[in-house]
């Protein structure tokens, strides 16, 4: 019997509002109705109009201000994907494991260094749980990435960086 030593692990992780996105809805719904009594006041005729273009676009607006990232980790390759709106997919980071340097948990502290991109991938910036790695290329851009793993994911990590990952990881529960 041949045993697959494969490791495929994918998570879905939904971004939680910050404090700016609930302020930016809170004003475009207030734009939405000063604009929807401007036109009703001098634009009788077409009011029905411009309140359908408006009630759209606020519509979709909220639609595309939901984001999700999804997390596929392949044989110590991470794939991270940002999903707008639960319909548009774009991969925002490719790394092997060979490229990270660093992992470690996330502490109240901030992350120094001379980083070309930041990318957070996390649910919130004072989420439980979340981690960061440094991720070198070999053209020399350094990317800073903030994540949420799950435990089985972080296991995998390990396996994949053994003394490059910083940290307490859970042990795995036994099934009975």
């Amino acid at each position: 019997m041949v045993y697959n030593k494969d490791v495929f692990i994918e998570e879905l992780i939904r971004r939680r509002r910050a404090g700016k996105e609930t302020a930016f809805k809170i004003g475009a719904v207030i734009l939405g109705l000063v604009l929807v009594a401007l036109a009703f006041h001098f634009f009788t005729s077409i009011f029905p109009f411009f309140f359908a273009i408006i009630c759209i676009l606020i519509f979709f607006m909220f639609k595309y201000t939901v984001k999700e990232y999804e997390y596929s980790f392949i044989n110590g390759d991470l794939d991270i994907d940002m999903i707008l709106g639960k319909r548009k997919r774009k991969n925002v980071l490719s790394c092997t494991a060979r490229e990270i340097r660093l992992m470690e948990p996330c502490a109240d502290r901030r992350v120094e260094g001379d980083f070309t991109a930041v990318l957070d991938a996390s649910v919130n910036a004072r989420s439980e749980g979340r981690w960061y790695f440094i991720c070198e290329r070999d053209d020399g851009g350094r990317i800073l990435v903030y994540l949420n793993p799950s435990d089985r994911l972080l296991r995998a990590f390990k396996q994949v960086l053994g003394p490059r990952m910083k940290g307490e990881i859970p042990p795995e529960e036994k099934q009975a």
